[in-house]
């Protein structure tokens, strides 16, 4: 460590640096912000008049010279999920300025060698987190609890005090409990903040199974279509020492949901000399700044993927050695593959068979290769086996848990307690089919289906519901069954931080914090063991309960036991029984990130220790120790870790499929809600660089640089419809209509129309309301088929133009 990281590392207990430790470490902060990369933002003056107008306060200044308090804290932002290293510059009580926290990997580097190099330079965080200032202090949040006093959706409210609010919870909800079962309460919680341990726990210690977070509106086909393959259900790609970059359906220099992935790709591209090509119906950001952009229609890469395996397979293009060593079902596979030729997948795909060939040699031939897929093909309902064969590319070719490829991650971090005793054992079935209809589902629950269930009361009636930082009306497809679900509930609240749509409809509304306002801790997604803090930077304005405080005041209440303890007390407890350390010795440690065993090649490789009465299956070579579990497989006599699969091997024929009566090789099946002659078009939609989901639209600075979602639509398309550039035109399924501005492009699939998700708020906020269109009005909201995904991306519609 070189004198000015020294210099930064000097925290407090609680991670915090003074004035006086500042003043040493300017010259190196000075350096992080020339180098903090994305969209950075110099906010100290321009932030004068925003805590006041929010608090009420008209005698605020920044004269920081005056003041008594000039601390940098570390902390992780959550503007997303990708919860990037941060360093808030606080004075008096106020955050003025945001910055990257190098010490921290997400936002530097997701391989270990290559953090340590460059978090000298220092980190990088998107627009997004450089807008986080104007979302604590944003005037439009809720200040207090509130119960409704008018009918749902009408807009009235009475302020209530937190005891009042938590004693009326507790109340409704046991009476509930009482008189239909624990299991009519069902939950929704944000995935990866507000501690979701903490929220299932409650619901285990209610007693209701109906627990689900945000994962399934998310990446769950991917999630299944990699643990079916390679075991791991969210491998991580090292771009920067790629050769070659295929990524489906992805757009990670646009959503940028990790600030380190856009210039890793570009170090991959610009110093690593990797060509990148991106399969996508539009022509992203990312696309932009690839060396190919293959416009395909959607929910056919599985085809095209099929395809590309086709000319691998019968070149003998592939890895025999690793094909024949670390595989299972090849042999199936290539006689699987016999028919989807380069001419099938061109009827399929309208990409052209000359180019599905060149696309499968280039791969084949120039390694290492990164092959991903992500949500765009995941959102279909094909999603899961269309991620098989786009995975199985890599199987092919060798290209796993190498340097340069798709990675295994080995991450750690806090560990959840037990269900306590006290707690009963539920025996009701969950409403969303998880494990039953949906066999390989994820343990995040299927939205679309609880939602039908609340709706249909099959198979038994939801009666009450709880959203936490989840706007269920506008996250899940098909606006209207959603404001139809929650109306028929008995007894709804709502945590968040501002009057959501979905907090519009609810009973009773709990005030939410910001993510500078809170604690909660990060298991980094990179592919070396980390943990990062999320910690609370100032005190909440509105000054309130944070989310966890209210959680656990109200199941004590609730006579729930295991919940009586300070938050901090729980979380430390989570943190020391998952690496060792207490929370105030995390808050000590530079940047407040605790890093563990760096980032290793080739795990399934790693030899094991066989313990006396172990055995092995003649046939496939599985390890199992005396209790029955999987430890291995032996490898030519050498007993090796292997992948986290059945067979421990990458798996081309599963057997897990198979069992559960569907194809054990990734068949290709058109999507469902396909154009046909009355609606010709499909519809998809992508994540903007500029905003999260439906969640950020209130933000000022965020909707001056995108406020709004024109429907983009191609040249020739636009020609034939008699639309022009900022037409209004209405978009149409078979499920509603939405009326859009027309953008004509020659950057979208001729047969595709498209715009960035999350607009059409008509509440939220004064700056969200009325700006764009929501998708979910014209989305029929279904799921994967075997993953449960929401689909999002997923209609066949029309377009008429507006006559006015």
């Amino acid at each position: 460590m070189d004198k000015e990281e020294s210099n930064l590392s000097n925290v407090s207990m609680k991670g915090r640096i003074t004035r006086r430790k500042f003043v040493k470490g300017s010259a190196a902060l000075a350096t992080l912000a020339a180098g903090s990369g994305l969209f950075g933002v110099s906010a100290f003056e321009v932030l004068q008049p925003m805590r006041a107008q929010a608090a009420g306060q008209n005698n605020w200044t920044l004269q920081a010279q005056a003041l008594g308090q000039d601390e940098w804290i570390y902390s992780a932002c959550n503007m997303c999920g990708g919860q990037t290293g941060i360093v808030a510059h606080v004075v008096d009580g106020s955050v003025v300025k945001i910055e990257p926290n190098s010490f921290n990997p997400v936002g530097v580097h997701n391989i270990s060698t290559d953090f340590e190099v460059e978090k000298v330079r220092g980190g990088r965080m998107c627009s997004k987190g450089n807008s986080g200032i104007k979302s604590l202090y944003d005037p439009d949040r809720i200040k207090t609890p509130m119960k409704r006093v008018g009918a749902r959706g009408e807009g009235q409210w009475l302020p209530i005090t937190w005891d009042e609010a938590i004693n009326e919870i507790s109340v409704k909800l046991n009476d509930i409990k009482a008189k239909y079962g624990a299991e009519s309460l069902v939950w929704f919680g944000e995935d990866h903040s507000l501690d979701t341990d903490l929220q299932s726990e409650l619901c285990a210690a209610y007693g209701t199974p109906n627990y689900h977070n945000h994962a399934n509106l998310c990446d769950v086909a991917r999630k299944a279509s990699y643990k079916l393959t390679m075991g791991d259900e969210r491998p991580i790609g090292d771009f920067a020492h790629a050769k070659y970059i295929l990524l489906f359906g992805w757009n990670p220099l646009d959503a940028t949901k990790w600030a380190h992935l856009p210039a890793i790709i570009m170090d991959g591209i610009e110093k690593n000399g990797a060509k990148m090509v991106v399969i996508d119906p539009v022509f992203s950001k990312t696309a932009s700044k690839a060396h190919e952009w293959i416009p395909i229609r959607p929910g056919t890469d599985g085809a095209l993927a099929l395809a590309m395996g086709n000319v691998i397979v019968n070149e003998k293009l592939y890895d025999s050695e690793f094909v024949n060593t670390w595989t299972v079902g090849f042999n199936e596979y290539a006689e699987f593959v016999k028919d989807k030729t380069p001419e099938w997948a061109e009827k399929v795909t309208s990409v052209p068979a000359d180019t599905i060939r060149r696309l499968a040699r280039e791969l084949a031939t120039t390694k290492p290769a990164a092959i991903d897929v992500w949500s765009g093909p995941g959102q279909q309902a094909n999603g899961t086996e269309g991620g098989r064969a786009i995975v199985m590319l890599a199987g092919l070719l060798g290209q796993v848990d190498k340097p340069g490829t798709m990675m295994n991650p080995d991450r750690k971090g806090g560990k959840k307690r037990a269900n306590l005793a006290d707690w009963p054992k539920i025996t009701a079935k969950r409403l969303d089919g998880r494990g039953e209809k949906y066999p390989f589902a994820h343990s995040s629950g299927i939205y679309v289906e609880t939602r039908d269930a609340m709706l249909s009361g099959q198979p038994y009636q939801a009666r009450a519901a709880v959203f936490v930082m989840q706007n269920f009306v506008m996250s899940v497809p098909n606006a209207q069954k959603n404001i139809d679900a929650i109306k028929k509930m008995e007894f709804v609240v709502a945590v968040d931080t501002h009057i959501s749509e979905t907090a519009d409809l609810a009973d009773i509304i709990i005030p939410g914090t910001n993510y500078l306002e809170r604690y909660d801790i990060t298991s980094n997604w990179v592919t070396f063991q980390s943990l990062s803090l999320r910690q609370p930077v100032v005190k909440s304005w509105i000054n309130g309960l944070t989310e966890t405080e209210f959680f656990m005041r109200l199941a004590t209440k609730m006579g729930l036991k295991g919940f009586d303890m300070p938050y901090e007390q729980y979380l430390s407890d989570k943190i020391k029984a998952g690496i060792g350390i207490t929370l105030d010795e995390l808050k000590l440690l530079p940047g407040a990130v605790w890093i563990g065993k760096g980032t290793t090649y080739e795990k399934f490789k790693s030899k094991v220790t066989v313990p006396d009465g172990a055995t092995t299956d003649p046939t496939t070579g599985v390890v199992k120790d005396k209790a029955n579990a999987v430890i291995g497989v032996n490898i030519g006599g050498t007993v090796m870790k292997g992948f986290n699969t059945p067979s421990r091997k990458f798996e081309f024929y599963s057997n897990q499929m198979k069992t559960k009566g569907l194809n054990p090789l990734p068949d290709y099946m058109p999507t469902e809600d396909r154009p046909n002659a009355e609606y010709p078009y499909y519809f998809v939609s992508w994540k903007p660089q500029e905003h999260t989901h439906t969640r950020t639209q209130n933000n000022v600075w965020l909707v001056e640089m995108l406020g709004s979602n024109p429907i983009w639509i191609n040249t020739k398309t636009a020609e034939k419809l008699g639309l022009a550039e900022g037409d209004d035109s209405y978009i149409e399924s078979l499920t509603g209509k939405i009326k859009s501005k027309v953008h004509v492009t020659n950057e979208v699939h001729p047969e595709v129309v498209a715009f960035p998700r999350g607009f059409g708020h008509w509440r939220l906020g004064n700056i969200a309301k009325g700006k764009g269109s929501h998708d979910g009005w014209i989305l029929p909201g279904k799921a994967e088929r075997i993953s449960g995904m929401a689909r999002n991306k997923e209609a066949a519609v029309r377009i008429i133009k507006v006559v006015s």
